[in-house]
């Protein structure tokens, strides 16, 4: 009805209940009526009130809530306290936000050349003071800070990732490529078999990567880690906080990978460009997936998928608009109609 369509909108940009000109609408007029809707949804689109979306969504989506209970080891990373785990939150929920209101391509979450920083996370990723768009009243102002000419760019490189897939003590590609496979291209592996030692349990020699290369020579653990590590390796230059290095343990680091389809890549900026150039359709559809999930309340069915197909080919036609990913999950037929549960 459109009054329960009312509710669901609402709810889905808002996280809120619906306003008193949204309820007189649902009942004065017909939501349903797709110029009706269009005009509410735009209407909705210009409160703050979607504020608390994008950061429920990128909480979601990116796990950005595991950093609420994320513990860096204080031996390792010493000057990794509460405080600045809540700033790389923000500096990802900020950067969502930009994307959103600015209405800009999906492909920037992987390739956007700017971020937003305070003081402190900028001392974090070493960024100089003196150069971007850095200086604010206090360490707690954020402001959009231009990424141009450094290592990082888009989600990949934001501290709140790097943290959120690595281990107390160091990182691990296992979990950076398994965490890429998930939330980037919606292909997650398959769990590991429940017999595998941890890594620090088994007698292997050298740096992680040779370690990790020594434990994928195992048959039954290859499959999966041909897969994920590739991807990780390519985030090694960040360490397990997000800070950049260039070697570990005395290592220099080698961040070279190739995926099983024969792609290579050097780092986490040939990464994003096999990401954007040869997954992009992956990362679309997966992209799509996560929003229609965090719409409905619920996983996905078979019969979902040809609602999918139409929003990435309408994201297709229209530039990967944020905008448009909105309005194609509000317009499918799962958000805007029940399915009747027939009692025996």
């Amino acid at each position: 009805t459109s009054f329960e369509l009312a509710t669901s909108l609402s709810y889905f940009l808002w996280s809120s209940t619906p306003d008193a000109d949204l309820l007189k609408v649902s009942l004065q007029e017909n939501l349903q009526n797709d110029e009706v809707l269009k005009r509410e949804i735009r209407r909705l689109l210009m409160s703050e009130k979607t504020n608390q979306m994008v950061q429920d969504f990128a909480g979601q989506w990116l796990q950005l809530r595991a950093l609420s209970h994320i513990e860096p080891n204080p031996e390792a990373f010493p000057e990794t306290d509460r405080r600045l785990l809540d700033d790389m939150k923000r500096e990802t929920e900020l950067f969502c936000l930009a994307i959103m209101r600015e209405d800009r391509s999906l492909l920037d979450f992987l390739n956007a050349d700017f971020t937003f920083l305070n003081h402190r996370l900028s001392r974090h990723y070493g960024l100089s003071e003196g150069s971007q768009d850095t200086r604010r009243s206090n360490d707690e102002d954020f402001s959009r800070v231009s990424l141009a000419g450094t290592a990082r760019g888009g989600l990949l490189t934001q501290a709140s990732i790097l943290t959120v897939t690595s281990n107390p003590t160091r990182t691990s590609p296992v979990k950076r490529g398994k965490w890429i496979l998930e939330n980037l291209l919606g292909e997650p592996p398959p769990p590991a078999l429940p017999d595998v030692m941890p890594l620090e349990q088994q007698e292997l020699k050298g740096s992680l990567r040779e370690q990790m290369e020594q434990h994928r020579r195992d048959p039954s653990c290859a499959s999966c880690h041909d897969l994920m590590d590739p991807l990780g390796f390519a985030l090694e230059n960040f360490d397990g906080v997000g800070r950049w290095r260039d070697s570990d343990g005395g290592n220099v680091i080698d961040a070279n990978g190739e995926l099983p389809s024969g792609e290579s890549f050097s780092g986490a900026a040939e990464l994003r460009q096999v990401l954007i150039k040869a997954k992009q359709d992956e990362f679309i559809r997966c992209v799509t997936e996560k929003m229609m999930i965090y719409a409905l309340g619920r996983g996905l069915r078979y019969e979902d998928q040809c609602a999918v197909n139409e929003i990435t080919l309408r994201l297709q036609q229209n530039d990967y608009r944020f905008s448009e990913l909105l309005y194609g999950v509000i317009e499918s037929a799962p958000f805007r109609k029940r399915q009747l549960q027939m009692k025996d």
